[in-house]
């Protein structure tokens, strides 16, 4: 009985000693809180970026030209290995021939009016940003006091019970400043129209430009054909006298990986300058990660239009 009480009382000390010196252990220095702060992140849409590139319009040429020489390469390779399977089958594929430089050429046609469609919308945008521009500079700024006039007026509207003669007097003097900033819809529209028709020559001169260098490439096409025509009845002597295949596949591939490392580099030089004009949002956002695509948890600022305005 003694033995048990001793051994009950050996136990409620040495449990008073470390609730003890666990007090003393936490109260001697009180926990700091660690708090780590996530890394900030963000999120671009590099297509629309690569897009709104001024040298873009340079790429979309290139990517035009190097598609172009592709198809005109796949026709030649068919055509190239029709001669050469059967010098007998010639004359009765010539139709067949024809039709697919019809259908070649009629390809080629569209790449090339859609190469200067491309410069001739390059020069109206162009145009177009020198109109945004000077408008602007022309549009009075409003005062600070103004500009807070304009939001309390706002909050006012929406958030008030007003009269029906109180809210047609707030509503009419907010209008005033902004009609005064050129922002109220007449304005806009205004300025549109006003844009629209200093715009107006230029598009129709493009418009004509475009047309004429349509049918100027349409007829130098359909005299290539011709010529092609005429010249079939000489080409059935010449079979024996066609380039090695090898020979003829390395000039093309040559100069279709010229070709298209020259879109390629383009490409690159603009991705590059993207990236640099990203680097620069970033660091002066405080921004760690900029995501081409984003579906993390949470939400990320979208700096798309940032990199867009560093671009200009």
């Amino acid at each position: 009985m003694k033995r048990n009480y001793a051994a009950a009382a050996g136990a409620v000390v040495l449990a008073f000693c470390l609730a003890v010196a666990f007090w003393m252990m936490h109260s001697r220095t009180p926990a700091v809180p660690v708090t780590e702060k996530g890394p900030v992140i963000a999120c671009a849409d590099v297509e629309h970026i690569m897009m709104s590139h001024p040298s873009y319009s340079q790429y979309h040429r290139l990517e035009l030209e190097y598609n172009a020489m592709v198809a005109q390469y796949q026709f030649e390779q068919w055509h190239y290995s029709k001669q050469a399977a059967s010098q007998g089958q010639a004359a009765k594929d010539f139709s067949m021939t024809d039709a697919l430089s019809s259908a070649a050429l009629d390809q080629e046609l569209q790449a090339r009016v859609a190469i200067k469609q491309n410069e001739l919308n390059a020069a109206l945008e162009q145009r177009y940003q020198t109109l945004i521009r000077e408008r602007r500079q022309t549009q009075p700024a409003l005062s600070d006091e103004e500009n807070l006039k304009i939001v309390n007026l706002r909050l006012k509207l929406a958030a008030l019970a007003l009269s029906p003669s109180e809210r047609k007097a707030a509503e009419q003097e907010l209008q005033a400043l902004l009609r005064k900033n050129g922002g109220d819809h007449q304005t806009d529209a205004a300025a549109a129209a006003d844009i629209a028709a200093a715009m107006a020559p230029d598009k129709e001169k493009a418009q004509k430009e475009l047309q004429a260098y349509a049918l100027q490439v349409k007829d130098e096409l359909a005299a290539r054909q011709q010529s092609s025509r005429e010249l079939f009845a000489k080409q059935m002597d010449s079979f024996g006298k066609r380039p090695e295949p090898a020979v003829w596949n390395a000039a093309w591939k040559e100069k279709l990986e010229a070709k298209e490392k020259e879109m390629k580099d383009q490409k690159e030089a603009i991705l590059a300058d993207i990236r640099d004009k990203a680097a620069a949002v970033a660091e002066e956002q405080g921004i760690d990660i900029i995501f081409s695509e984003y579906e993390g948890i949470g939400t990320a600022l979208d700096v798309t239009d940032d990199i867009i305005v560093k671009l200009a």
